[in-house]
């Protein structure tokens, strides 16, 4: 069997120390008892440092009642939490700003973090939440981000593809093009610094805020974390219409924030973001105001800021409105879903070498799965997974299945082909949606395939005993970056069998608090019998979640190639 690119290693050493001095004040941060002498013991080791750190706090923005002449008396003032917050802002910006990654724009990444520091800060204050606390968490909470082109510095080029898309968005191609997101970077971090008593589940997980894993405290700061996400995106993302709705949207929710406060705190981030950068000495280049960007949307959220009594007559009128076109929009529905269906391949005679599955979480599916013959015997297969849900996804994923289908009958290189199909969506890509795929060519006569992964969760490739490799995505997904480059690996099928999956195989539940994950897939593949029909083998891998009562989050797609 040839050489599969397996999983790399996470090399830990690439992520910087924590110095010492943060480690030593943290300590005393922990411990029960401490007295000054031991403070202006780590002093001593940086006083410099520890300078810069003391005319931070006695700065007008500290907002300190009375100037402190040292660091212990800052500490008498302010509680050692404030100080140590900020102790830890400035050591995470001096460790990380001079790391130089090829792609990554540091001034701009420090400015977006900004944003979000300023920008939990304000909201912190409005929900009664420690504010230094909040500051502190949204301004560290993407030094996992950091981390994952640290990590991965050949994807460098990808960061500012990456800057431009909407939270939910950058979170999903995080997944699909490092095969871990900045949250389970982040976890790395904590634990390489020590810092998990202090920063907290909610930095770590402010894209999954539960109730019911944390305390009162924990929840809002989650929340406040995730908001303060999608307001910084509201000045780097492309569709700043639509991100601006959804911070509106999350903020009602979270907070019953009304729509007029959700401009007031996006307008105030400018001015908040310059003057403490000034203060922290954080260099960020020139910055836009928020009339600006609400120009750039073209929109006026003052014309919206109806009152409940409006809000109300709306409501009703959109109910009777809804009621009327119900019967309609399900017919629609009813079609779209036939239509969608019939772009599926048929089922083939059973010595067909390839058999898919494709379950939809809604109406409508963004997964797609495709085989078809050339005039020479070979076979191109694919599957692919749009990033989003609903309409836009499943329009995104006609598209793209048609132009595999119609470009691939004159291209003869899976490469190439993925090359084309990735130019087009990339001059017509919306709300910042991509495609992740993995696809190849299958040769009958001389059993070799040419299989390339665009952002997909990797393809298993099973022997008849049980073994299995992983053949992991070598290329960004389809939409992503115009110029991109999809490398094809090849290697002679012979009796094993390829496994493709859609990422919503893997993160399926199969308990209340279980998803099946790569492991489980890789077991359950492995301890199947081989006299099972493919179709069998599939409906044995969906049945591990379909027997559960939770429901579908993703759609749900599987393709299995193997000799017959």
């Amino acid at each position: 069997m040839p050489h599969i690119n397996f999983k790399d290693t996470i090399e830990l050493n690439n992520i910087p120390e924590i110095p010492d001095i943060a480690r030593d004040f943290i300590r005393l941060h922990s411990s029960e008892t401490f007295s000054e002498a031991d403070i202006n013991l780590v002093i001593g080791k940086d006083e410099v440092f520890f300078s810069q750190l003391l005319e931070v706090i006695n700065s007008d923005h500290f907002n300190l009642t009375s100037k402190a002449s040292t660091i212990p008396h800052a500490i008498e003032l302010a509680g050692f939490d404030r100080i140590c917050h900020l102790m830890l802002c400035l050591v995470v910006y001096r460790a990380f700003s001079q790391i130089e990654i090829h792609g990554l724009d540091q001034q701009a990444f420090w400015e977006d973090s900004l944003r979000r520091a300023v920008s939990a800060r304000m909201l912190g204050e409005q929900v009664g939440l420690d504010a230094s606390r909040c500051f502190m968490a949204g301004l560290i909470q993407d030094i996992g981000f950091f981390m994952l082109f640290l990590l991965s510095p050949n994807k460098g080029m990808l960061w500012s593809e990456f800057r431009k898309r909407e939270p939910e968005a950058r979170y999903s191609m995080e997944r699909n093009i490092f095969s871990m997101t900045h949250d389970d970077a982040m976890v790395l971090f904590c634990n390489r610094w020590g810092l998990k008593d202090i920063v907290a589940d909610p930095v770590i997980g402010h894209h999954r805020c539960h109730a019911e894993q944390a305390s009162l405290f924990d929840q809002q700061l989650c929340q406040v974390l995730n908001c303060a996400d999608w307001m910084a995106a509201v000045y780097t993302a492309v569709d700043k219409s639509f991100v601006i709705n959804r911070c509106r949207e999350i903020l009602t929710g979270y907070f019953r924030m009304e729509f007029y406060k959700t401009e007031e705190f996006l307008a105030a981030i400018p001015d908040e973001l310059a003057l403490t950068a000034r203060v922290l000495g954080i260099k960020i280049g020139e910055h836009i105001d928020f009339s600006q960007i609400l120009y750039q949307a073209n929109i006026k959220l003052n014309e919206d800021n109806a009152n409940f009594q409006e809000l109300a007559q709306r409501l009703e009128q959109a109910l009777d409105e809804r009621d009327q076109l119900a019967t309609e929009l399900n017919r629609d529905l009813g079609q779209a879903r036939e239509i969608q269906r019939s772009l599926l391949p048929p089922t083939m005679a059973s010595d067909f070498p390839l058999f898919g599955m494709n379950i939809s979480a809604r109406d409508l599916s963004g997964d797609f799965y495709d085989y078809f013959k050339l005039d020479d015997g070979r076979i191109y297969f694919n599957l692919g997974d749009v990033s989003g849900k609903g309409v836009n996804a499943a329009l995104l994923m006609v598209k793209t299945s048609s132009l595999f289908r119609c470009l691939g009958k004159r291209i003869s290189s899976p490469s190439e082909l993925m090359a084309e199909v990735n130019t087009e969506l990339c001059e017509t890509s919306i709300h910042g949606m991509f495609v992740a795929m993995v696809a190849g060519l299958y040769d009958p006569q001389t059993g070799r395939v040419r299989l390339v992964n665009a952002g997909n969760p990797p393809a298993l490739l099973f022997t008849p005993e049980g073994l299995a490799s992983e053949i992991e995505a070598n290329a960004p997904p389809l939409g992503v970056l115009a110029d991109a480059a999809f490398p094809e690996i090849e290697f002679e099928l012979a009796n094993n069998s390829l496994y493709m999956v859609s990422d919503g195989v893997t993160e399926s539940f199969i308990a209340e608090d279980e998803m099946l994950g790569l492991s489980g897939l890789f077991k359950t593949i492995a301890v199947m019998d081989k006299a099972l029909s493919p179709e069998q083998r599939l409906q044995g891998i969906v049945d591990r979640f379909d027997s559960t009562t939770i429901p579908f989050r993703d759609d749900v797609t599987l393709l299995l190639l193997e000799a017959r």
